[in-house]
């Protein structure tokens, strides 16, 4: 990838996951308050469809992918839980929460 191509695809890349983020959030009806049993669907798709995604790529990327996903995953989710105003010992999400 030339360092041209290479600039406007990490210009593009985090607009265009957060567009597919509200895409999927929006058609799968999770932007609410959600049961456990809709989170549960939830987390099993968006296992399915990262497994996926990474089972299509070719090494050395795939690797480096799933290195990063196992070594991220646990801050990430406190960082969520974090900007939805979750703690620790909190159940489920507040109202309006997404």
């Amino acid at each position: 990838m030339t360092s041209e191509a290479e600039m406007r695809f990490l210009k593009e890349f985090g607009p265009r996951v957060a567009a597919l983020v509200n895409r999927l959030q929006e058609a799968a009806g999770v932007r609410e308050l959600r049961t456990r049993a809709d989170l549960d669907i939830l987390a099993a798709a968006a296992l399915e469809l990262l497994t996926s995604a990474l089972a299509n790529m070719p090494e050395p990327m795939r690797g480096e992918r799933v290195r990063g996903v196992s070594e991220t995953l646990t801050t990430e989710v406190a960082k969520k839980r974090e900007q939805l105003g979750l703690d620790a010992l909190q159940q489920t999400p507040p109202k309006g929460s997404a």
